[in-house]
């Protein structure tokens, strides 16, 4: 009997074990990503119409063009975080520009 349930808590212990690494890996991620409340954000449509309409939807207001991004369709932009959430209703991603940059762009 203490083999079984030995074995069940080693099981149950490498699943938490597992679990929080999991969690603490997302949780870096989303630090990472984050956009910044205000400043150099990426903007990162998920579908064509999302690529089509990205200029017209996130170019308003005080948000600035600063070029685009590595992957196609994609804009770097600087501007307040607020005012840019509101693109993942269309299909959009804003994310903290990675450290160093996105260098795959071209300047606007």
């Amino acid at each position: 009997m203490n083999t079984v349930s030995d074995a069940h808590r080693r099981a149950s212990s490498a699943g938490l074990i597992g679990l929080q690494s999991t969690i603490a890996a997302a949780t870096l991620g989303w630090l990472l990503l984050a956009p910044p409340a205000q400043g150099q954000m990426l903007l990162v449509p998920l579908t064509g119409t999302a690529i089509q309409s990205l200029p017209a939807r996130a170019l308003h207001g005080e948000t600035r063009l600063i070029g685009t991004g590595p992957t196609p369709g994609s804009l770097i932009v600087e501007g307040r975080r607020d005012t840019l959430t509101g693109l993942f209703r269309h299909a959009t991603l804003v994310l903290a520009v990675p450290p160093g940059g996105c260098r795959a762009g071209a300047s606007a």
